[in-house]
C-alpha cells in the first residue's frame, strides 16, 4: 500500500515529531514532506498525527505502525550498507559473510593462523545477522559464510568449525546459583537475544519458553551477543549466551551458571559455493581441517 519512500518519510516524521526536522534529516523540502504525509493518510484512510502547537502528536495507529516502520528502516539501512560493501568489494580479497560476534572472536584467530603460512591472502569481513547470512550467502559478493547453525544447501559445501552450548550470564550482585532452572530466574530483568539462528537446534529458546509457559522479565531486546554481554556486565540484567561469547566476559563482574532445563546447543559452520576462486577453495579446505 505504501512505498518504501513513504514509509521512510513517516518514520522520520514520527521520530522527530516535526516535518521540518524530518525534511532536514532526509534532505528534502518541508512542503514535500507535508504533501507526502497527506497522501499517506489519504491512502490509509485514517490520521497519523494530530497537531498540538508546533508539535505533531502521533495517533494510536501511528504508534503501532512505527514499530513496523522501524523494521523497514533498519532493513533499508542494511540494504544500503550491503550495497556499499558490494561496491567496494575487490576480487583481491576473500569476502567472508559473518556475524559481528564471530568477527570479534573466532574469525580473527582463524585468519591469523592462516596468514602465518599464507601471508599474501587478504580478507574482507561482511557483517550481517545470522538469518540474513543464510538468505544472502549465494550472492556473488560473499565468497564464504561463517555463521551459526546453517543448513547445507544444494550447490554448496559446509564444515562444522565448532559446537557448544548456552549458559546463563548474570551480574555478580544478583548472587544467582551455579546451576539454575530458567523458571527460577524468570523474575530477574533479562536481555533477550533476537533474530539469531544460534538459538536453534530442535527448537529455539523462545519456543521452549513458550511451550513451558515461562514468561521472562525482558527489559532489553538485541540481536547482538556482544551488546547483551555489555548490558549484563553493567549490572542491569541476566542473559542466555553462547559459550563462545562468554569467553569475553569479565568474571569479576559477571557469573556463569549452568542451565538445567536442557542443553541449548549451537554449532558454527563455514559454507561456500561450489564454484569460487582458487584462493577461496584453499581457505575452505583449510577450514575443513580446523576444530576450534
Amino acid at each position: 500500500m505504501l512505498s518504501a519512500k513513504q514509509i521512510e518519510i513517516f518514520y522520520e516524521v514520527y521520530r522527530h515529531a516535526s516535518m521540518t526536522a524530518a525534511a532536514e534529516s532526509l534532505n528534502i523540502s518541508q512542503p514535500s514532506i507535508s504533501k507526502t504525509l497527506r497522501v499517506i493518510e489519504k491512502n490509509l484512510n485514517f490520521k497519523l498525527f494530530l497537531r498540538q502547537g508546533k508539535k505533531l502528536i502521533p495517533t494510536h495507529e501511528a504508534d503501532d505502525l512505527f514499530q513496523h516502520a522501524s523494521v523497514v528502516h533498519s532493513q533499508l539501512k542494511s540494504f544500503n550498507a550491503i550495497a556499499n560493501t558490494y561496491k567496494t568489494r575487490s576480487i583481491d580479497y576473500i569476502n567472508i559473510g559473518t556475524t559481528p560476534s564471530l568477527a570479534e572472536s573466532i574469525i580473527p584467530v582463524i585468519i591469523k593462523k592462516y596468514n602465518e603460512v599464507n601471508p599474501e591472502v587478504k580478507f574482507n569481513l561482511i557483517n550481517l545477522n545470522s538469518i540474513d547470512l543464510i538468505e544472502d550467502r549465494y550472492k556473488p559478493d560473499i565468497d564464504l559464510t561463517i555463521c551459526f547453525n546453517s543448513k547445507n544447501q544444494p550447490s554448496s559445501r559446509s564444515t562444522v568449525l565448532k559446537e557448544g552450548k548456552h549458559s546463563l550470564v548474570s551480574p555478580i550482585a544478583f548472587n544467582i546459583a551455579d546451576e539454575v532452572y530458567i523458571d527460577d530466574i524468570k523474575h530477574y530483568p533479562s536481555v533477550e537475544i533476537t533474530n539469531l539462528l544460534s538459538f536453534y537446534e530442535e527448537s529455539s529458546i523462545t519456543n521452549y519458553l513458550k511451550n513451558q509457559s515461562i514468561v521472562m522479565n525482558t527489559i532489553v531486546k538485541t540481536d547482538s551477543y556482544s551488546s547483551a554481554l555489555s548490558i549484563v556486565t553493567d549490572g542491569m540484567a541476566v542473559s542466555i549466551l553462547d559459550d563462545n561469547s562468554i569467553k569475553k566476559a569479565d568474571l569479576k563482574k559477571v557469573k556463569i551458571s549452568k542451565i538445567l532445563d536442557k542443553k541449548f546447543r549451537y554449532r558454527i559452520s563455514a559454507i561456500k559455493k561450489d564454484i569460487v576462486r582458487y584462493e577461496c577453495n584453499e581457505f575452505f579446505n583449510y577450514l575443513c581441517e580446523q576444530k576450534l
